[in-house]
């Protein structure tokens, strides 16, 4: 079953983030709870966690803004 990857709600007033730096690479495998993203919001950088385990693949870029529920990658 593939697990869609999107952008969360980080705060109340943060509608958009900065995907700054991806943590593993297409086709490398990640495991429920690795650290698989970090992001910027005007106020803060978090980092996310995968909510499964599986083969990830990224489709959003480093340094590019998203809106929140963007969808920016896969995990299979």
């Amino acid at each position: 079953m593939v697990s869609e990857i999107r952008i969360p709600k980080l705060g109340m007033s943060a509608l958009e983030v900065t995907l700054l730096e991806w943590m593993f690479g297409d086709g490398e495998t990640v495991s429920e709870g690795d650290i698989i993203y970090t992001v910027a919001t005007d106020k803060t950088t978090v980092e996310i966690e995968a909510q499964s385990s599986g083969i990830f693949h990224p489709s959003g870029s480093e340094g590019e803004v998203y809106q929140v529920g963007d969808l920016i990658g896969t995990i299979e």
